[in-house]
């Protein structure tokens, strides 16, 4: 299956009793019930819900390791940092020691479970791709062909980290609707949130176009034929 680095990931260990907790009560996703061995992503939001960052946090047992970006690692901790309070939480970087591909048009079956084949390890986090996580020291094939990355995103709808997924944007806009859990407690942003999907409307949707159909200022991801573009309900 195709292979794609992941550039702008970035990977953190979250240690301590309260982590779990921590990240439940500032995200979007249900996290506190994970377990050791499960991948779950959830998005870190501000007041007015609009994206901090992406997170994907697989549960090690002793420690939670989670995959977020670079270019949004420095606003995501001045994030939470401050709010940890007197909890019992420690955030350590440890980017710089791993690698990070996207292997993408699959068939997965165990969304939602991560496991280590050949010192690498496969987060099956959608059913349609997978972040596959390496040590430096770990050779790990991929390829560089992001246009096809790209194209395949376009035809599956996949948001993207700098495409989609901005911090000008909410969950919603963006089609992480199932990240946004609807019978979790309290996080940041979740008054706005809950209250765009008890009236049933979002503002802003993502939808893939065909090309010259619409203004270009609304496309994020530019296609050879169809783009995904987030464009107000009402168009």
């Amino acid at each position: 299956m195709p292979r794609v680095a992941y550039e702008d990931a970035s990977l953190t260990v979250w240690q301590g009793a309260d982590a779990l907790q921590f990240i439940d009560g500032l995200s979007s996703n249900k996290i506190i019930d994970m377990v050791q061995g499960e991948v779950r992503q959830t998005v870190f939001t501000t007041t007015q819900a609009k994206i901090v960052d992406l997170a994907t946090v697989f549960h090690m047992g002793g420690f939670l390791a989670v995959q977020t970006h670079t270019s949004q690692l420095g606003m995501l901790l001045k994030h939470v940092t401050p709010r940890i309070l007197d909890q019992e939480v420690t955030i350590v970087d440890v980017t710089s020691r791993n690698q990070f591909c996207i292997e993408f048009g699959i068939n997965n079956a165990n969304v939602g479970k991560f496991e280590s084949l050949d010192g690498i390890t496969h987060g099956y986090i959608d059913e349609k791709y997978s972040l596959l996580i390496a040590s430096l020291d770990v050779e790990s094939d991929h390829i560089d062909d992001l246009e096809s990355f790209h194209e395949w995103r376009i035809e599956n709808q996949i948001p993207w980290n700098g495409f989609e997924v901005t911090r000008t944007n909410h969950p919603l806009a963006v089609g992480l609707n199932q990240l946004v859990h609807q019978a979790k407690g309290c996080y940041i942003g979740q008054e706005v949130l809950a209250r765009m999907i008890s009236r049933g409307r979002q503002g802003k949707k993502l939808t893939r176009v065909e090309n010259g159909t619409i203004d270009d200022k609304y496309v994020t991801t530019l296609g050879q034929n169809y783009s995904l573009a987030i464009i107000r309900e009402s168009n």
